[in-house]
């Protein structure tokens, strides 16, 4: 159904790539770093000084990303954050594409969608959620941005994610 979606999306549509990268750590990343079968290793057991939540989307077609940072992450933020959706794209049909976490299929979240019929779900299959595009995404910002850094603060760490996302996630 994703590789219809993506091939042969209907017209007035928009196909969204969507999932939460959770509970991200500002940790302070200042250790020794060492080479093992050649591959740069850094100790993860450090101080955290904070955490935060991302929520993304990335438009499958055009390359853009829409993100907003959380305290925690639950059904009721991912309905704001799919009103937010219908916002930035009020004459279009939504199709997204996520996984089966929890949250996404609540009781609060199924009447929130029986109540948006512009919003389509494509679901992935259980235990498939890498299918995801945006999972790439996630991968990169914790490889350039989060790994061997020394936030000082959560706000400081959501900047620098949200700079990666605009100069280079959305120029890729």
């Amino acid at each position: 159904a994703i590789e219809q979606a993506i091939a042969y999306l209907p017209p007035n549509s928009v196909l969204l790539s969507f999932d939460e990268k959770g509970k991200t750590a500002v940790k302070e990343y200042g250790g020794q770093k060492y080479v093992f079968r050649g591959y740069y290793h850094v100790p993860y057991g450090q101080k955290v000084k904070g955490v935060c939540d991302l929520v993304s989307a990335r438009n499958i077609h055009t390359g853009k990303r829409h993100y907003w940072f959380y305290d925690w992450k639950n059904s009721f933020i991912i309905i704001e954050v799919l009103e937010k959706l219908l916002e930035i794209y009020p004459t279009k049909n939504l199709y997204i594409i996520w996984d089966g976490w929890s949250a996404h299929t609540s009781h609060h979240m199924q009447v929130f969608l029986d109540l948006h019929p512009r919003i389509k779900i494509l679901p992935l299959p259980i235990r498939a959620s890498w299918l995801n595009p945006i999972e790439r995404d996630f991968s990169k910002i914790q490889r350039f941005v989060l790994n061997n850094s020394n936030f000082q603060t959560v706000n400081e760490a959501m900047n620098a994610i949200g700079m990666y996302i605009e100069k280079e996630l959305y120029s890729n």
